[in-house]
Formats: C-alpha cells, structure tokens, sequence
C-alpha cells in the first residue's frame, strides 16, 4: 500500500531507511540518502519536525518509477 512507512536496515551504510516497500534495497532506483528536509523554492531546505534520518532519494525527489523494478539478487553465485 503506497503512503505506508516502511523502514528497512541497510547493512551497507548502516543505518535506518525510510522506502516503498520491503524490496527496494534491491532494485535498480534505490538510492539511501540523508533526509535533506523540507525544500522552498527561493529559501532552500528546511529541517522536518520530528527525527531525521535516512530515505530512498528517487522515492522523495521523483516518485518511484512505475512499473518499479524487478529486484535483483546480489548474492547470487556467479557461473562459468
């Protein structure tokens, strides 16, 4: 369900991120950030109320795409 907070452990930068779904770590979009704030045009960012914390910057910035992309295994065993 799109609107839904779903927060998920990224090992790589250790740290809390704010995303779509529990599979966005590994699609193609996914791009951990620090939450910037709140932009104004003609003023720049603002901090949020409230924590801040880490977020999927194409998911703040543009949307997810749609369709979203297939996630891809990282940890599969290469062949050959």
């Amino acid at each position: 369900m799109e609107g839904d907070e779903v927060i998920i452990k990224d090992k790589t930068i250790k740290e809390k991120v704010d995303v779509s779904d529990a599979e966005c770590m590994k699609r193609s979009c996914y791009w951990p950030r620090p939450d910037p704030g709140v932009f104004t045009q003609g003023q720049g960012y603002r901090q949020r109320s409230g924590k801040q914390g880490w977020l999927c910057g194409n998911r703040e910035i543009r949307g997810c795409p749609i369709p979203k992309p297939e996630p891809i295994n990282r940890n599969r065993k290469k062949t050959g």
